[in-house]
């Protein structure tokens, strides 16, 4: 036996597997311990890396399980002293160093999706649980006991930093281990050191254990569980051969990506090695939805989720990248996704393999926030809670991607991510809307600036104090004038001597050149007085209209005056007239007509998003 790591306390013989433990001088038999079980793992015993410049070795290793498949965590020791772990899970590298005790902290206090803040930092806590040492090898820091079940929580927080609280068989004051979420590459073990992968060749052509039927896996090296395609039965592989779990209820309906189909998606080629059909249900009513899972040697699993002719690419997202406002809105990489639905997902039928052991029946709580084309999706079990980010696909995508020869199903309703198609249109006809309500505003300037503004007349009346109501009597005709051009015509009426009363004035405008008359009327009224809820006062003493394009020539206004022959007193009026103003008509015109179209567009879009949110079990 030999201790080469200055940190070691503990060193499993390579021949027999005995635990040896070192006190002082003295050396103890802590019994044996399981051998190594082979995985997927490319890491080994003696391999050397380099993190952050500084060089280490790995020098221990354990294998732990829960009871669903032994998982692998690697004791490392660095030249300058530190020592540190490397745990994977699915694929993934997590390097950690021990931060000390934590002293208060309670099992029973930490949840699945809570947010702790621990250590100057904020996390989010997605795993709670147990396992068991049941092989090791190597020389490792401490005894090892492979009939403790120690618990532990796993819990990430922003930018791939990782923390894990190891409560060993306490319930309270757990070791702390910070670290990162890490790329075999970034470990910097050259390839020459790395394991090669383990692949089990006797499980890639099997056949059930039930009716027999040959089975094809996919990705037997990283697989759980098996469901028949041909009984239904679920198989566990998780002891490198097949065993009979229970026979499920297969599948009513084949797959739309066939098991085994390969496809290409954010740059990747995946084969598709599962999959699942689940449901919620709402008032009585069920809601069926599918799931494909995908799987790369490099970038591990994905899925591709199908519901109503609708289609979302969905990625593992660690929890700690999401900054989560429960039942209000989630927030990712600068954007808002807003609550959509939250329910009861029910797994009601599985078909290929999986990572982890699915059953049919089994439930969890989803979550999903929506910032179209993309959410943000969660899944929560009492121990556990994962994160997808999805992005939304036409059914077209999917079918060219995967080289399928049926046509998919047509999009049926509207999906909580789907893009808004009106909303492309939006922005477009504002930005056209902008162009020529400024063309329209130019060209009101120009017309503007051309326009003459000329006071031809001023003429005030006198109506003689005999004179009656509407009658020649009333009447006044003004001195010539020459318009030179041809324009529009204002014309302005106002009295100061209305109390109570009113006066209309009937005015002509005479060309005196061809005898045509273009005519008009202004009634000007007041009245006032008091009443319980104090004074009041309507009407006004002058009003004004425009009057169509005159041609040029010489005018003579004629007016005639009509009012209330039983109010007394004197009256009098005054009448401007002003050629060629700039005229506001034909611009509030352009003006509606241009705002129609994007009123439309914002109407349709409006009506796409009121039809969205109609699905939606939230209530603002």
């Amino acid at each position: 036996m030999e201790f080469t790591a200055g940190s070691a306390q503990v060193v499993v013989c390579g021949h027999c597997n005995t635990v040896v433990a070192r006190s002082g001088d003295t050396f103890e038999d802590h019994g044996k311990i399981g051998r190594i079980v082979p995985t997927d793992s490319p890491l080994q015993v003696g391999a050397e890396g380099r993190f952050q410049r500084k060089g280490y070795r790995i020098v221990g290793h354990l294998q732990k399980d829960h009871g669903a498949g032994p998982w692998d965590e690697w004791y490392v020791e660095f030249d300058d002293g530190r020592t540190g772990w490397i745990s994977e899970s699915e694929g993934a590298f997590h390097l950690l160093f021990d931060a000390g005790l934590e002293e208060g902290l309670t099992l029973e206090e930490l949840h699945p999706g809570e947010r702790l803040h621990l250590r100057d930092k904020a996390w989010v806590i997605e795993e709670r649980g147990h396992g068991k040492v049941v092989s090791a090898e190597g020389q490792l820091p401490s005894d090892v006991d492979p009939t403790q079940d120690a618990w532990y929580v796993d819990a990430t927080g922003p930018k791939g930093s990782f923390l894990t609280l190891d409560f060993g068989t306490r319930g309270h004051d757990p070791e702390v281990f910070l670290g990162e979420a890490l790329k075999l590459e970034q470990l910097g073990i050259p390839a020459g050191q790395l394991r090669p992968r383990v692949r089990k060749v006797e499980l890639k052509q099997a056949r059930c254990t039930n009716c027999n039927g040959p089975l094809e896996l996919r990705a037997p090296d990283k697989s759980l569980r098996v469901a028949c395609p041909y009984c239904g039965a679920l198989l566990d592989v998780s002891q490198g051969k097949l065993s009979f779990l229970r026979l499920l209820q297969k599948p009513a309906n084949a797959p739309l990506v066939p098991l085994g189909t390969k496809g290409k998606l954010d740059g990747t080629e995946w084969i598709c090695i599962g999959y699942l059909e689940r449901s919620t249900t709402v008032e009585g009513v069920r809601y069926p939805w599918s799931e494909y899972l995908l799987y790369n040697r490099e970038r591990g699993f994905t899925w591709l989720m199908h519901s109503n002719g609708h289609w979302n690419f969905l990625k593992p997202l660690p929890a700690g990248d999401v900054s989560l406002s429960p039942m209000v809105a989630a927030f990712h990489d600068d954007r808002r996704y807003k609550a959509f639905q939250h329910v009861t997902a029910v797994t009601d039928r599985v078909q290929g393999e999986f990572y982890w052991e699915v059953r049919a029946g089994e439930t969890a709580k989803a979550t999903e926030y929506v910032a179209p084309p993309y959410s943000v999706n969660s899944d929560a079990t009492p121990d556990e809670i994962s994160f997808t980010h999805a992005e939304y696909l036409k059914p077209d995508v999917v079918k060219e991607a995967f080289k399928l020869k049926d046509p998919l199903p047509e999009p049926s309703g509207i999906a909580p991510n789907q893009p808004n198609p009106h909303k492309q249109a939006l922005r477009s006809t504002l930005v056209w809307t902008a162009l020529w309500l400024l063309g329209l505003f130019l060209l009101s300037g120009f017309f503007a600036m051309r326009a003459t503004n000329k006071v031809v007349l001023e003429q005030p009346v006198v109506v003689p104090p005999e004179a009656f109501s509407g009658t020649p009597t009333a009447m006044n005709f003004s001195e010539p004038f020459l318009l030179e051009k041809r324009g529009n015509m204002k014309v302005e009426v106002a009295t100061g001597q209305l109390n109570n009363t009113w006066m209309g004035i009937q005015g002509d405008l005479v060309n005196q050149d061809t005898g045509a008359v273009v005519g008009f009327y202004e009634e000007l009224s007041y009245y006032s007085g008091q009443d319980s809820d104090g004074s009041w006062s309507e009407g006004s003493t002058s009003g004004s209209s425009t009057l169509s394009a005159l041609p040029p020539g010489r005018y003579v206004l004629r007016t005639t005056a009509s009012f209330d022959p039983a109010v007394s007193g004197p009256r009098s009026y005054k009448v401007t007239l002003t050629h060629d103003t700039p005229n506001g008509g034909w611009f509030c015109c352009a003006f509606i007509l241009i705002l129609l179209g994007p009123a439309w567009v914002l109407f349709r879009s409006h009506g796409f998003e009121t039809q969205r949110w109609a699905e939606s079990n939230f209530v603002d």
